[in-house]
């Protein structure tokens, strides 16, 4: 078989360190968007860097200031001996810039083979085909893709799509972020932004899942974006029965009792409520025991099938051991969640919601406001995150028996810490603002059951 594109392009690199010897004032456009670790010769590389550091010094880079600087190359060919051959055998710098993009280009497919190579090899391994799978896709991933683009910008440049995205927001083409739709804490958060990490962590019964969730439904319903829920703990029926029940205003218990399809007004409520829900992007998935690559392969796949807006994972320590990690110290194993969490939220541009534990001795002090210190399993989330919020609401309290949720915003980086107080409602699986009352929030309009039908044949011809 015939190869239609070699992976090296040995006269292109020669045609590079050849016409910057003979042009050194082209090295600034080359040394832009080319790296020496890109030849395939390691002897082509370290030449290209000695020219280019001879640049820098505003010497000349001929074959014997080369060889002053390194008499033998890595292979322990005499420095001036092969510089001269090159620097005789182009005889032009006219086209360096195409040459310079062809070694780029073969980079990239040695790139490529390689990593072909090693799914190959893990094709033959022995293991678990859908860990095997989640490798093979980190490593495709990790391939750049891009073209080459200038690692410098102008700060004119830089000014310029600050001024367009101000211009956006003012005429409501655009917002800075999402928002959780709670007054209160939008205020402290001022909105989660693309490539921001946002840890949600509290005690059991706290709400975090809640706020999670309820994040995830208010962007797939109200912002017209697409959210991923990974929910390693409660079980689809339950998230979308919680997501029913917060949309409609009707409680869990008529929903789970079947109370609600003998109610007229509950009726149009749910009709209303699921009617959006239909036709909002909302995906779920609540496979256990996922391992973090897992997670991650399953988000990039569903982000290449339609782009997300935000994706919630509920939660960090339920997330799987991977069976071939060397890492021993499960602290240390949720560290490199978390900065994996960041990183992938910085790769899709969007926001990663990631659900955290508090440690149970927060019960037992005195004090029993949460604090970072209180971050179960892992000291290194305080780092990687970019927004975290703690919920505390004290059971023992009348207010915390009604349902007043303390919110600490720890850490945000482009905000002020602070706190605030939400309403929890329970029975409808939300929060709101402690200002609106326990029970006054706004209902769904929507025109009541034709009257001379049952309620339950209403429903099933609505869904």
């Amino acid at each position: 078989m015939i190869a239609d594109r070699p992976l090296i392009a040995m006269e292109a690199e020669h045609g590079v360190l050849g016409a910057l010897m003979l042009e050194p004032h082209r090295c600034e456009e080359i040394g832009a968007f080319l790296d020496a670790s890109e030849f395939s010769n390691p002897d082509n590389g370290a030449l290209y860097a000695m020219i280019l550091g001879c640049h820098s010094k505003k010497v000349n880079p001929d074959s014997i200031t080369l060889a002053d600087i390194r008499p033998e190359l890595p292979s322990g060919e005499l420095t001036i001996v092969y510089a001269s051959e090159i620097t005789h055998g182009v005889p032009s710098a006219a086209n360096v810039t195409s040459y310079a993009r062809v070694v780029a280009e073969r980079s990239k497919a040695r790139q490529l083979y390689a990593v072909g190579q090693k799914i190959m090899e893990l094709a033959m391994s022995a293991g678990r085909i859908p860990e095997q799978i989640s490798q093979a896709q980190v490593l495709v991933m990790a391939l750049d893709a891009q073209d080459e683009t200038p690692d410098v910008v102008t700060m004119k440049q830089a000014l310029g799509s600050v001024f367009e995205d101000m211009q956006d927001r003012l005429d409501g083409k655009q917002v800075m972020g999402l928002d959780f739709g709670l007054a209160d804490l939008d205020g402290l958060v001022r909105c989660l932004r693309p490539g921001n990490l946002a840890i949600i962590a509290g005690r059991p019964g706290t709400g975090k899942t809640v706020l999670g969730v309820g994040l995830a439904d208010r962007v797939g319903v109200t912002l017209a974006g697409a959210a991923l829920i990974f929910s390693l703990e409660m079980p689809t029926k339950e998230l979308a029965k919680r997501s029913l029940a917060s949309a409609s205003g009707v409680s869990q218990n008529a929903i789970e009792s079947g109370e609600a399809v003998g109610n007229e007004d509950s009726i149009a409520r749910i009709t209303a409520a699921a009617d959006k829900l239909f036709r909002a992007d909302i995906r779920i998935c609540d496979k256990g025991a996922l391992t973090f690559a897992r997670i991650c392969s399953i988000a990039r796949f569903q982000h290449r099938a339609s782009p997300l807006s935000v994706i919630v994972v509920d939660y960090l320590s339920l997330i799987a051991a991977d069976p071939n990690s060397k890492v021993q110290n499960r602290n240390q194993e949720l560290g490199l969640y978390t900065r994996g969490f960041k990183a992938l939220a910085k790769e899709l541009c969007i926001p990663v919601v990631v659900l955290a534990q508090l440690n149970r001795g927060i019960e037992s002090r005195t004090d029993p406001k949460p604090k970072m210190s209180d971050l179960r399993d892992s000291g290194e989330i305080e780092q990687d995150a970019d927004v975290i919020i703690m919920a505390h609401r004290d059971k023992d309290s009348e207010r915390g028996r009604n349902g007043l949720t303390e919110f600490e915003v720890v850490k945000v980086r482009h905000a002020s810490p602070g706190s605030c107080v939400l309403q929890f409602q329970g029975e409808f699986a939300r929060f709101v603002s402690a200002a609106q009352g326990q029970y006054d929030y706004e209902q769904p309009k929507a025109e009541p059951a034709p009257p001379r039908r049952s309620a339950r044949a209403s429903l099933k011809e609505a869904l």
